[in-house]
């Protein structure tokens, strides 16, 4: 597949930038300002020991597998295009009980950030027995093709259950940064051993059969004992960031609309009355046809103050969800010591860390929001917009 192919496919489900360091970036369409990598999917030991990272989104193949990523502060997560493949391009952290990863992040000189260089919030951490949970998200494709021109945030990003539910608060971040190692490859697959072991099952998992098409890979889940992988060899290079290449555009956005007012039934049509006897025999009366069905109600598009208040009423939901779970953790914490070994003296700083780090990530996130609303009012008073 050349590299411009694979540009024109991920232009179905998201957007393009000209990015000054990294030249071609690319995000997913209407994502919310909590979503990142490696959130929707899940873990798999492949037959060496080595996990592999099965991805839940259909853009997955690609920048979950290659490449690596940057977080802007008015965009959020943007994926920076790369040739090499990877089964897991993430890096590793953990200390007994606990473990956590987080995509690996691009620099400006084309390497990759050093291991565990990732900011806080970047990372996704879990009890070390909860890593192999799974995700039962099901991505609804034809819902990412059929976005609305300023997002309403359909629910493929996000998923109460699998990694999202296994997911420790984000604020706790804060703290398992500063108690956790960063791991290498040999302690994160022994980490993947031991809770494969926890499960009942052999640390010896499916073999990978690299497949020719996407189609050929279906869902990605193991299937009669073989994991199949769709990772073409990328040929060619991307063109200069700015430049055209978008051979067969995409099809234009699809406005999701209010549902139309319910359509009226038409009464049932009145049969006429059987015959009385010749004598007392009314005529009968001609049989009323039935009027036609009233024309649907236009559907009326969803408003940019509408798509806009809606959004920041998800994020409110969000952060007061998230407040609640780390209110129960904190009651949890004060029986069972957040990890083995924990000094319950230093519980109240603890605590204290992780309730001023929610006030900076409800910050950043509505920050983020405010500054993509600006950004899409601009373009749509002045038509311009991304590839």
């Amino acid at each position: 597949m050349t590299v411009q192919q694979c540009m024109q496919q991920l232009a179905n489900y998201g957007r393009w930038y000209s990015h000054p360091d990294f030249g071609w970036v690319w995000q997913p369409h209407d994502v919310q300002p909590w979503w990142q990598p490696f959130s929707v999917g899940e873990w798999v030991v492949t037959q060496d020991g080595s996990p592999y990272w099965r991805s839940a989104l259909p853009f997955g193949w690609a920048v979950e597998h290659y490449g690596s990523w940057t977080f802007d502060d008015a965009k959020g997560w943007l994926w920076v295009p790369g040739n090499e493949w990877s089964p897991a391009p993430v890096s590793w952290r953990g200390r007994n009980g606990v473990i956590g990863w987080a995509p690996q992040i691009a620099t400006k000189d084309g390497t990759r950030s050093g291991q565990c260089d990732q900011t806080a919030f970047a990372w996704i951490f879990v009890a070390a027995d909860r890593l192999m949970t799974s995700s039962n998200f099901v991505v609804a494709e034809q819902d990412l093709l059929s976005r609305d021109d300023h997002g309403t945030w359909g629910d493929w990003a996000h998923s109460d259950d699998g990694i999202i539910g296994a997911r420790m608060p984000e604020p706790r971040n804060a703290n398992m940064l500063t108690v956790t190692e960063c791991l290498g490859v040999a302690d994160a697959n022994a980490a993947f051993a031991a809770a494969v072991r926890a499960r009942g099952g052999t640390t010896q998992g499916p073999p990978i059969t690299f497949v020719r098409s996407r189609g050929e890979m279906g869902s990605g889940r193991v299937s009669s004992g073989v994991l199949r992988v769709y990772a073409p060899e990328f040929t060619g290079s991307a063109p200069a960031a700015g430049g055209d290449f978008m051979v067969n555009p995409p099809a234009p956005r699809v406005v999701r609309a209010q549902a139309a007012a319910p359509v009226a039934r038409a009464e049932p049509v009145q049969r006429a009355q059987p015959a009385a006897p010749a004598s007392k025999a009314p005529r009968a009366q001609p049989v009323q046809p039935a009027l036609p069905n009233p024309a649907a109600a236009p559907a009326v598009p969803v408003t940019p103050y509408e798509a806009y208040t809606y959004q920041h009423e998800s994020l409110d939901r969000y952060h007061a969800s998230q407040y609640e779970r780390l209110q129960v953790q904190h009651a949890q914490d004060d029986s069972t010591p957040p990890y083995p070994g924990f000094d319950m003296s230093q519980l109240p700083a603890w605590k204290q860390r992780e309730l001023r780090e929610m006030q900076r990530m409800a910050a950043r996130q509505r920050a983020l929001l405010d500054k993509r609303q600006s950004q899409n009012e601009t373009e749509g008073s002045t038509g311009q917009g991304g590839k």
